[in-house]
């Protein structure tokens, strides 16, 4: 499964030559939330991410695209991307 609307708020808005410091980036992914419709798909395609196997974690967030971590593996990566990310979509007590 391709994963474009997550890599691309991972490559737009989490990426370090972005320059947004943590506060504008969790604003960023508040306001693509906002939108339901989007927000429905970022939904499905993190289910997806997160079920998926085959995923490496430390490649998601470290490419020759853009760099969001540079993790130490893939556990340190997927921690990382939980903590900024699914914790935001998915947010504890709802």
């Amino acid at each position: 499964m391709s994963y474009s609307f997550v890599v691309n708020i991972l490559e737009s808005v989490f990426s370090v030559d972005v320059g947004f410091d943590d506060l504008e980036a969790q604003a960023a992914l508040k306001r693509i939330l906002n939108d339901p419709a989007q927000r429905v798909i970022i939904e499905r395609e993190l289910l997806c991410l997160y079920n998926d196997e085959s995923i490496s974690w430390v490649k998601l967030l470290d490419n020759e695209d853009y760099v969001v971590y540079p993790a130490d593996d893939d556990d340190d990566a997927k921690s990382y991307m939980t903590s900024i990310f699914w914790n935001q979509v998915f947010p504890r007590g709802n």
